[in-house]
């Protein structure tokens, strides 16, 4: 096994722990802690694959969204002075049988992909991918930047109505 082969299985080692401890604790914010864990995961996995440009995006672009992720954890959370709420056990089974259909479903469509081969000399640098971006992915870039936007402005609604003694705007 090469080092490149052992920095990958680390990287998705990594990557595997901090998805578990994000979906598996009931503290919000391990549960955050957890997906910035596995977001750098994701990361060394890319640079692994030789995407050095990618992975400095990735965890640069990440570091924001976690911490969008923690403004939203604070806003939406239980209040801690109030008495816990027990889970619906119901809620949980269902939320479980949805992510195994959609992991059987993207299982699946994996399986049937026919992956290009890597073309060896072939330019996938930051200008390619930054050129890509603003002209074949330009309208879901920007969807997705109105799309974080409106669920911002959602959160804080949301977090101003449901907290008791606050009124509306």
């Amino acid at each position: 096994m090469s080092v490149a082969d052992g920095v990958f299985l680390l990287s998705s080692a990594v990557a595997l722990a901090g998805a578990l401890l994000a979906v598996g604790l009931r503290n919000i914010f391990h549960n955050i802690l957890g997906f910035a864990l596995a977001m750098l995961g994701v990361a060394g996995i890319f640079a692994s694959l030789g995407s050095d440009f990618l992975a400095a995006v990735f965890v640069l672009v990440y570091v924001g969204a976690v911490a969008i992720a923690m403004v939203y954890a604070v806003m939406l959370s239980h209040p801690l002075d109030q008495p816990h709420r027990p889970r619906s056990v119901p809620k949980i089974a269902a939320a479980v049988l949805v992510a195994a259909g959609v992991a059987g479903a993207l299982w699946n469509v994996l399986r049937q992909v026919a992956w290009p081969v890597a073309v060896p000399g072939a330019d996938a640098g930051a200008a390619v991918t930054g050129r890509r971006f603003l002209t074949d992915y330009v309208l879901a870039f920007e969807l997705i930047s109105v799309l974080l936007v409106v669920a911002m402005m959602g959160a804080v609604m949301v977090a101003r109505r449901s907290r008791p003694g606050r009124g509306t705007w």
